[in-house]
This record gives C-alpha cells, sequence and structure tokens, in this order.
C-alpha cells in the first residue's frame, strides 16, 4: 500500500467514519507496529496490547485528532505508550525476533536457510533495544533517517550510526556463516 493510498484511506475514516478503510489500515500497520512496539516493551503479549490500545484511541480521536502523517503520528504514539508501559514496571522478557523472508531462501537448502536465519535473529538480538528498532524501521518499514529520528526522538545522526553497527554485526555473521556453509 503506497502513501497516496494511506492517505486516501485515512481521509476516509476521518471524514466518513469508513470502518472498512480503518480495518485496512489496522491490518496494513498491525504485524508491523506489533515488530516495532515488542522491541521497546519487551514482549509481544505487551506490544499487542499496547498497539491495539492505540489503534482503540486512534478510531475514538478521527475526528479530532488533526494528524497529518498516520504513519509517523502511529510508531510515535506506540513508542510513547511503550515507555509509559515500561515506566510502569509491567516489563515481561524479551521474545525471540521473527525470521523474514528473503530472496536468498530458495539458493540455500532448506535446513542452511534455517540455520542462517537463526545466526541472522541471533545477531539481531545480540543488537542494543535501538539499534534493533532503527534496523527494523530503515530496512523493513522503509522509513528515512530523518522519520526514524523524529519518531524515536533521537538525531538522524545516531540513527546513522546505530544502523551502520547493526549492518556491520549482520555482515559479520553472514561472512562466518558463509564460510562455515562452504564445504
Amino acid at each position: 500500500m503506497g502513501e497516496a493510498e494511506l492517505k486516501s484511506a485515512w481521509m476516509l475514516v476521518c471524514q466518513d467514519d469508513d470502518q472498512p478503510s480503518f480495518r485496512m489500515l489496522f491490518d496494513f500497520f498491525y504485524s508491523r507496529l506489533v515488530l516495532f512496539a515488542a522491541d521497546v516493551a519487551g514482549s509481544r503479549e505487551a506490544a499487542e496490547e499496547v498497539v491495539s490500545d492505540v489503534f482503540v484511541q486512534l478510531w475514538k480521536n478521527r475526528k479530532t485528532a488533526g494528524i497529518k502523517q498516520l504513519k509517523t503520528y502511529l510508531y510515535t504514539a506506540v513508542r510513547h505508550r511503550c515507555y509509559n508501559y515500561v515506566r510502569d514496571g509491567r516489563r515481561h522478557q524479551v521474545l525471540p525476533l521473527e525470521a523474514a523472508a528473503s530472496a536468498a531462501a530458495p539458493v540455500l537448502p532448506a535446513l542452511e536457510w534455517k540455520e542462517l536465519q537463526q545466526q541472522l535473529d541471533d545477531a539481531l538480538t545480540q543488537l542494543s533495544p535501538q539499534g534493533r528498532t532503527i534496523f527494523r524501521m530503515i530496512r523493513e518499514e522503509g522509513f528515512k533517517y530523518k522519520e526514524v529520528a523524529a519518531i524515536l526522538d533521537i538525531s538522524p545522526r545516531t540513527v546513522e550510526t546505530q544502523l551502520v553497527r547493526a549492518i556491520n554485526r549482520l555482515q559479520q555473521v553472514l561472512r562466518q556463516a558463509g564460510s562455515e556453509v562452504r564445504p
């Protein structure tokens, strides 16, 4: 779903109380926001609760919120709710990261591919929570550095530094895996 489609759907929600459009937005953002929130809140269960709460509030305030950049608003609202969740002392254990599908999957035999995915997941969990979040937002969600900086309330330079560290760590894991895969 492109930016224009998101904006159009959001306008229908605000102007016409269009529930199918709201459902479409919910379906589009929910899993992405839960992954983002799990890094901040510490558990998938907490993340799902936070994201659901944000969407409930979004529906309640759709007429008065004046939201122009829905994607930025959602990520910022989820981040703030997660911080409140952690601050209130309801932190749970972090769950393992979910593996993302890749174009390289058919190249490796299934077992080797699964091993590589596990190594990459392990490498991502070794990153700082902020580094992991930044990597996901830029590489998986397509945010720009400045957008991530605004959402996380950090400098664009910090975003760049964290992303470089994350990529270097993942490259290290891939190099190690490459030497293990070759006979």
